[in-house]
């Protein structure tokens, strides 16, 4: 069974949002005087009209998670979505961390030697009356040198830890797949996802979540 390559995704932040509003004080009303005789009566307090009531919608219930579809008892085929493995399990996320720490590294000693090479640019065009420019050039063009190689071995180093992560992913996930299957008694599982060219499919076939649970229980 093929399997497509690990690659690094980008993981989705969530907001929660919290509304509160604060509570109106109540006046004490101040206490009625008796009028002087031959003075005219106060007017009568006039009773507010009462306010319209608020256009502003009620806050929705959150709605429950859909519960999962059951697996189909007379199905013989199913599939599993390998990127979602990836993305899910404990073993995918631990690969795309070793990735961006790789990642990281490489990029970090690529902008110091941009940085020296910029360095001794400046320095040949302010103290071009003082270094020799020939010195200048045959240190930069090393320093080119450099960089060129460090970016080539940073593609070997790339390939080679995605290599190392994909045979590693591969090798834990292909038994437990026929486990399940072998446990079901299915014909065959599939290796679905997007781009795949599946047009419809019951989600009660999708053993994605299945494989990931059995696949955590094994990592450490």
């Amino acid at each position: 069974m093929k399997v497509t390559k690990l690659v690094t995704f980008v993981s989705i932040l969530g907001a929660v949002l919290v509304a509160a509003s604060p509570a109106a004080a109540q006046a004490t009303p101040p206490a009625t005087q008796t009028p002087r005789p031959g003075t005219p009566a106060a007017p009568a307090p006039q009773t507010p009209r009462p306010s319209a009531p608020s256009t502003t919608p009620a806050a929705q219930p959150t709605a429950p998670p859909a519960a999962p579809v059951p697996f189909p008892a007379d199905a013989k085929i199913a599939f599993v979505n390998m990127q979602a493995i990836v993305n899910e399990s404990k073993l995918g996320k631990s690969g795309q961390e070793q990735m961006k720490k790789l990642a990281d590294s490489k990029s970090g000693e690529q902008t110091g030697l941009n940085k020296q090479i910029q360095t001794l640019q400046t320095e040949l065009q302010t103290q071009g009356s003082v270094l020799a420019a020939a010195v200048v050039q045959s240190k930069t063009a090393e320093l080119q040198r450099q960089a060129q190689f460090n970016q080539q071995q940073a593609q070997v180093d790339v390939d080679n830890l995605q290599q190392r992560l994909f045979d590693d992913f591969t090798e834990r996930v292909l038994p437990i797949i026929e486990e399940i299957r072998a446990e079901k008694g299915l014909w065959v599982v599939f290796a679905a996802g997007e781009g795949t060219g599946v047009a419809a499919l019951h989600k009660g076939l999708d053993l994605s979540a299945e494989v990931v649970k059995r696949l955590d229980a094994k990592t450490k």
